[in-house]
């Protein structure tokens, strides 16, 4: 089940965001190495109502905010992007560790895709670290295309897209 993140879910999902720093480090990317996302960030997502967790039964496993009003890095690179209009963008997409390689972060992602569709998006758009081999294997089996290089103040990620029309 995939519902709205609420700050009862915080303290999980900061756990889940620090398992997936570990892992970032462990595969040697420099991703979230810099403390990011913070709890702040978490909690502007529950405000802003784009958090949302993957549940297995009452146990949150994994988060990811679903963006549907755009991304100001994204127009770094406006030129690029083959599809139009209004799109939906997934940032802070992450898996508890013993959960991992399960799906939960497919279903997450299927998620995006429903919401994007009640919302008359025309695409999917996502980055990652060029490291971050299990994103970018995920984002190639689901058909996603390269765009281009988006610049954040962390450092750079590669953008993806996806028609969805």
């Amino acid at each position: 089940m995939i519902r709205r993140a609420t700050y009862d879910d915080l303290d999980t999902i900061l756990s889940i965001v620090r398992s997936a720093q570990l892992s970032l480090r462990e595969l040697g990317i420099d991703q979230w190495q810099d403390g990011y996302p913070t709890a702040e960030v978490i909690r502007a997502d529950i405000d802003a109502g784009v958090g949302y967790v993957s549940c297995y039964g009452e146990l949150v496993v994994g988060y990811a905010a679903i963006i549907t009003t755009g991304e100001e890095a994204y127009r770094q690179i406006e030129e690029l992007w083959r599809y139009k209009g209004d799109y939906v963008a997934v940032h802070r997409l992450c898996v508890d560790g013993e959960h991992r390689r399960c799906g939960v972060a497919l279903k997450l992602m299927s998620y995006a895709v429903q919401v994007a569709h009640e919302a008359r998006c025309r695409a999917f758009r996502i980055d990652t670290h060029r490291g971050n081999i299990r994103m970018l294997s995920m984002l190639q089996k689901q058909g996603f295309e390269y765009v281009g290089i988006v610049r954040y103040e962390s450092g750079e990620r590669v953008a993806y897209e996806l028609n969805l029309c």
